[in-house]
């Protein structure tokens, strides 16, 4: 049986393909951006070396850190946040940049 059509406006597509944009976003960051790449490493190796925090992040329960654990931690959030921050960068010039093609396939610029 056949599926029936759904019309999806601009925006309601746009939002559906988001997780596959924003994962996208993140792939080419990896592999273009050398500060992001070093980024990602680091937040690797902290995991890695550090496996508190990953109980922090997704355990449940109390938890208990020592000053050294602690500014550990904020590493890596801090290193966390600046790889996002680069991602929002990317994911809002990206915007730009099919906005502008768009304008200009319809011929509005």
């Amino acid at each position: 049986m056949n599926e029936p059509f759904i019309f999806q406006t601009l925006p309601e597509r746009i939002a559906a393909l988001f997780p596959e944009i924003d994962s996208d976003t993140a792939i080419d960051l990896l592999h273009n951006n050398d500060e992001y790449g070093q980024l990602h490493q680091r937040k690797g190796e902290l995991t890695e070396r550090h496996p508190f925090i990953s109980a922090v992040l997704e355990g449940g329960g109390p938890v208990a850190l020592s000053a050294k654990e602690h500014k550990i931690l904020t590493d890596y959030l801090d290193t966390a946040t600046r790889m996002e921050d680069m991602e929002r960068m990317q994911l809002y010039f990206r915007g730009h940049t099919d906005g502008f093609s768009y304008l200009k396939k319809i011929g509005a610029i």
